[in-house]
């Protein structure tokens, strides 16, 4: 006999990389693996890493088994491939990222066999002075300048991005064929297709402690960037993002969550969060999520902070 959904938590899996840092322990005051740590999932069913329930009669249990033993009851109307859809990360940019692009899943699908492509988007949880990001390609960069400007590297490259500020609390919406990268004191809680599936464009020339530099993917790239006028349009990555997933900041809500069909995503931000589904109360730590089951139908949430949901169209 099945055991009876619950509101979900997860033990995070946490990736080293060469520009991660310490703000998971320092800002949402995680305890953390040795080394620099670039990205915790919290949220994810993927080969490269699946959670595994944190507490409660299902714990122990990969997200993965609970998809393939719940399928409609744990999804709702978002199965799609009876593959869970989403991933909900976190990602410290102690060092900046590549100048990276990601594909669609028609891209993904004629040439990897891959389900999904990967769509995201951004929450900037913190930035420290002076952080920024790459969002797309400066207005009028065209496919043959962008080669050409590859092709040079450096500062040629440079050249051809578009270099924005950022600050805590900003949205910025990734669709696939956008060029982008989180540059050095960037916290961010990412949204995104259940893919990970990265093309670098650039990787700053460095190497690592072996003098090795990271591979790059500059045939591919330049296959899948939109090179159109509007890509760096905020309405037309928010309506491209709007195929795939949705997406709200709260502040300190109080009230009935209404699931309506599907599965969402509860992020608790900059203070606790208390979830409450027949009787019984799920605690929520600044920085950790909450899978609540579409079986559910509702539940009630009381938060003292910023609160993100996250769910599938």
């Amino acid at each position: 006999m099945k055991q009876e959904l619950y509101p979900l938590t997860f033990h995070p899996i946490y990736k080293e990389k060469i520009w991660g840092g310490r703000q998971l322990e320092r800002i949402l005051g995680r305890a953390l693996p040795p080394g620099p740590i670039g990205e915790s999932w919290d949220v994810a069913a993927h080969p490269h890493g699946t959670s595994v329930v944190e507490r409660g009669p299902l714990a122990g249990r990969t997200l993965t088994e609970l998809v393939e033993d719940y399928g409609e009851e744990l999804l709702g109307t978002a199965l799609n491939l009876g593959k869970f859809p989403l991933l909900l990360k976190l990602i410290d940019a102690h060092d900046d990222l590549s100048v990276q692009v990601h594909p669609d899943d028609q891209y993904v699908q004629r040439h990897s066999g891959e389900a999904f492509g990967k769509t995201e988007l951004w929450y900037i949880v913190h930035s420290e002075p002076g952080a920024w990001i790459i969002w797309g390609l400066k207005p009028g960069v065209t496919k043959a300048q962008f080669t050409q400007a590859v092709a040079e590297g450096g500062e040629a490259i440079l050249a051809c991005l578009n270099k924005v500020p950022v600050q805590a609390g900003e949205v910025y919406p990734i669709s696939a064929g956008l060029v982008h990268a989180l540059g050095a004191g960037c916290l961010v809680a990412e949204i995104q297709q259940n893919s990970d599936t990265t093309y670098r464009v650039y990787d700053w020339d460095r190497v690592d402690g072996e003098g090795r530099s990271r591979e790059l993917h500059i045939e591919q790239a330049l296959e899948v960037i939109d090179f159109s006028p509007q890509a760096r349009q905020r309405e037309y990555q928010l309506a491209r993002c709007s195929r795939y997933f949705r997406f709200s900041a709260l502040d300190k809500p109080q009230g009935v969550v209404e699931l309506s069909g599907r599965f969402q995503i509860l992020t608790a931000l900059a203070g606790p969060a208390r979830v409450l589904y027949r009787g019984t109360v799920t605690e929520l730590a600044a920085g950790q999520s909450c899978l609540l089951p579409a079986a559910l139908g509702r539940c009630e949430l009381e938060a003292e902070g910023i609160i993100l949901t996250s769910s599938p169209v």
